[in-house]
């Protein structure tokens, strides 16, 4: 329990910004096409940025992803229809790759600064 614990303190600040962008979204209309941006374009390049973000800092987790498809679950359910579901797996998706990448780029890098010494 303890260990997963340590395993979540780092994700914190990342799944909050990721609740308030998210539940930014209800207060776009629907219908209009600053909603269609917002979720096509803006929420998977802010989970691919701090995915990449977190992967760098803490390498690979597995729940982090995860926990990005449940917090959007919430605003499916209440707000916007069953009918998005599909986002949140998207937005979970995104994020694990931007993980992947900062992982593979924290390595590099580590790498690079080894051989140097």
């Amino acid at each position: 329990m303890k260990k997963n614990l340590l395993l979540l303190l780092p994700a914190l600040p990342y799944l909050v910004m990721t609740a308030v962008i998210f539940f930014v979204v209800p207060m776009l209309e629907p219908d209009s096409k600053y909603f269609q941006f917002f979720m096509l374009l803006i929420i998977p390049g802010y989970c691919l940025i701090a995915g990449f973000l977190y992967g760098f800092k803490n390498g690979i987790v597995w729940f982090y992803p995860l926990f990005i498809s449940i917090i959007f679950l919430p605003l499916v359910a209440s707000i916007i229809g069953v009918k998005v579901v599909i986002y949140g797996c998207i937005y979970g998706s995104v994020s694990l790759v931007g993980m992947i990448l900062g992982n593979l780029f924290k390595k590099k890098k580590d790498d690079d600064f080894d051989a140097q010494e």
